[in-house]
């Protein structure tokens, strides 16, 4: 009897832990996909919220304004995390440069755990990495960095 208890309490804390995914996993199986269809990227990270997965004209959008993107900069490349930011214990920031050839992209990711899950709330994407940049520099320049 002992056995079986102890058994039934390992297969119990076994799936709590694989059920819960971390942002980093989402992230690295939407980069995953992203790299033969990101198509099915999109509809995997968007499908970890059911708001966003019901909203399919929003998601085709989104799918629509990439492939624009992606037209323009050329061959993708890889990505590179450029950094993480927790608010409490409930929201995470993620921000990604998404290499091509011509020039890259910035992902920023915004996940939030209501209950047991990270789900992503929030996704953009633009070109304005630049932008970003500059104001970095100008920050460093200013306080003698």
């Amino acid at each position: 009897m002992r056995k079986t208890i102890v058994l039934l309490s390992l297969i119990l804390v076994t799936s709590i832990t694989f059920g819960q995914n971390s942002t980093d996993e989402l992230t690295s199986k939407f980069f995953k996909m992203y790299e033969s269809n990101t198509d099915e990227a999109f509809d995997f990270i968007f499908g970890t919220n059911k708001w966003m997965g019901e909203n399919k004209d929003g998601t085709e959008k989104v799918k629509f304004q990439l492939r624009e993107y992606a037209n323009l900069m050329g061959e993708y490349n890889g990505f590179e995390k450029l950094t993480d930011k927790s608010l409490g214990k409930s929201l995470k920031v993620s921000v990604y440069l998404v290499k091509y050839d011509r020039q890259p992209l910035r992902f920023i990711f915004k996940y939030y755990k209501s209950k047991d899950e990270w789900m992503l709330y929030n996704l953009k994407f633009d070109e304005n990495i630049d932008d970003e940049f500059d104001e970095i520099m100008k920050y460093d320049y200013l306080n003698g960095n």
